[in-house]
């Protein structure tokens, strides 16, 4: 009784056939499958690879951003029902979260292996401040993450971005860039990461920049790799979902 050859098998048999310069007619004839088995499988391979190529692309890419957290006084939420009528009465409505007093910017950036080194300050950004960072949190997070010399920087083409001085920097630097286009869909990855700090955030009581600014130390520190990895791993779906819909903006 003739033993049935697996099919993972057979497709590494198409692999190495085509690789070695055979036509899918001749590779079927000495496999003994169809024509169109053979395509199949080869075009499954070239998929595979393509995908591949393509994380592993997303994998050399810091995102980073610039985002300002405000200190808000959160109070414990009890929801009841209301009736219609009293939907927009006075007594009916509650401010769910006040500003109190006090922000900070932070900047900051995820890898696939985790997140980089941040800053978190209180000072407006512009060139000078992005400079710093720059120099002072990019650079360090390169080496942290052993990227030296294979790595691609994403930023969101803010005015401070593309200002000369910016520019000047980057040069110096050698940093490689990846096009962003300045009004696009905002798929940046670590826009999710913002969400999870700032609702991890909304369970602490903060009442002082103080209280602010340690928490959100500890809250991105705790960021764990796998997550990171996670996100940055979803770029390739999320491009594709907004080709899908024609360029525009996804919930994902």
């Amino acid at each position: 009784m003739t033993q049935k050859i697996p099919p993972e098998y057979q497709r590494a048999q198409c692999i190495a056939l085509s690789n070695a310069g055979f036509f899918c007619r001749e590779a079927s004839k000495f496999i003994g499958i169809f024509k169109s088995s053979v395509r199949r499988a080869i075009k499954r391979f070239e998929e595979t690879a393509h995908i591949n190529r393509i994380i592993n692309d997303w994998k050399r890419v810091i995102f980073s951003d610039e985002i300002t957290f405000y200190v808000i006084k959160r109070k414990n939420e009890v929801k009841i029902w209301r009736t219609k009528d009293e939907r927009w009465k006075e007594d009916c409505m509650e401010v769910a979260a006040v500003v109190v007093g006090g922000h900070v910017n932070f900047s900051g950036a995820i890898t696939s292996e985790g997140t980089g080194c941040f800053r978190i300050y209180s000072e407006n950004t512009n060139s000078n401040v992005y400079c710093d960072i720059l120099n002072n949190y990019l650079i360090p997070t390169v080496h942290l993450y052993q990227m030296e010399n294979d790595y691609i920087y994403q930023y969101d083409n803010a005015r401070y971005h593309v200002s000369r001085h910016v520019q000047a920097k980057l040069h110096e630097l050698g940093v490689e860039l990846l096009q962003w286009p300045a009004k696009s869909p905002d798929l940046n990855v670590i826009a999710h990461l913002r969400s999870i700090i700032d609702n991890k955030l909304k369970s602490r009581p903060l009442s002082s920049v103080k209280e602010l600014t340690e928490a959100l130390s500890i809250e991105c520190l705790s960021m764990k790799p796998e997550l990171c990895n996670k996100l940055v791993l979803s770029m390739s779906k999320k491009i594709q979902k907004c080709i899908a819909n024609s360029r525009k903006s996804i919930d994902f």
